[in-house]
């Protein structure tokens, strides 16, 4: 029966929309997360004949075929920003994403800002990517400073102020359609468009030092979402036990 094949790609559909919302809430303590959601479609219609007049509209009965998932949407809202009183720790507050390059020079981008000092004096990410637009740290500076228009200083042992560069912040079009792939990283793809840079300070995009943004994921949305596709994976299953016994009712009419 129909029903059968039906109700088996709404279970597969929830299924998928369950492992999405087990990967925001597992995600609910990681810095920059921003949650997913995940998209559905209605597959194609059968058209069966019913007893209208031929050429009717009325007489034709559109009969579905369930469900089936076809992306998911990132939702990149800012979420809330956490005192850390890290020097190295920076938060956008505004659109954005910070530039990070890898050791063979491929570009990233990320909302992460809980950066590191490396051996060399680097600005580094938690994963070991290089930050740009900023110089070395000095071996004997004694501190830095990260200006909301993106420009970090250090201060020498001798109480001069030293510029090390402007934080290269990034954003796109459609940031929706960048690719995440794991560790709090994006990749540009067709859909995203190319990266254009952010003027920090002017509008609504600047820097905060000392934070961290917190992920966007709320828990209780998740939690009801979480429930509905439960609820819907348990009708759907039970479309299945029924279609089950309609059609045992019907091999039975035979004996």
């Amino acid at each position: 029966m129909k029903a059968l094949y039906t109700a088996a790609t709404g279970m597969s559909a929830q299924q998928t929309q369950l492992d999405n919302i087990a990967n925001n809430l597992a995600n609910v303590n990681t810095t920059g997360y921003k949650r997913s959601s995940v998209a559905f479609q209605d597959l194609y219609y059968q058209e069966v004949t019913g007893g209208g007049v031929q050429g009717d509209a009325q007489g034709v009965v559109q009969v579905g075929s369930g469900t089936k998932v076809v992306g998911n949407y990132r939702n990149h809202s800012m979420g809330d920003l956490v005192g850390t009183g890290v020097e190295t720790d920076v938060a956008i507050q505004g659109k954005g994403f910070f530039k990070v390059i890898d050791e063979t020079g491929q570009e990233f981008y990320t909302r992460d800002g809980s950066f590191q000092r490396s051996a060399d004096g680097q600005l580094m990410t938690v994963g070991g990517l290089l930050v740009q637009g900023v110089g070395a740290i000095s071996p004997d500076s004694g501190g830095i400073v990260i200006g909301s228009d993106g420009e970090v200083s250090e201060t020498m042992s001798n109480g001069t102020i030293q510029s090390l560069g402007m934080l290269e912040i990034m954003d796109f079009v459609n940031p929706a359609g960048l690719n995440a792939i794991g560790g709090n990283l994006y990749q540009e793809t067709a859909s995203s468009g190319t990266p254009q840079f952010v003027r920090l300070g002017v509008g609504a995009t600047q820097l905060g030092q000392g934070m961290r943004e917190a992920s966007n994921v709320d828990v209780a949305v998740e939690l009801i979402e979480m429930i509905q596709a439960q609820r819907s994976f348990e009708l759907t299953s039970k479309v299945i036990q029924a279609s089950d016994e309609a059609l045992q009712t019907t091999a039975n009419l035979k004996r």
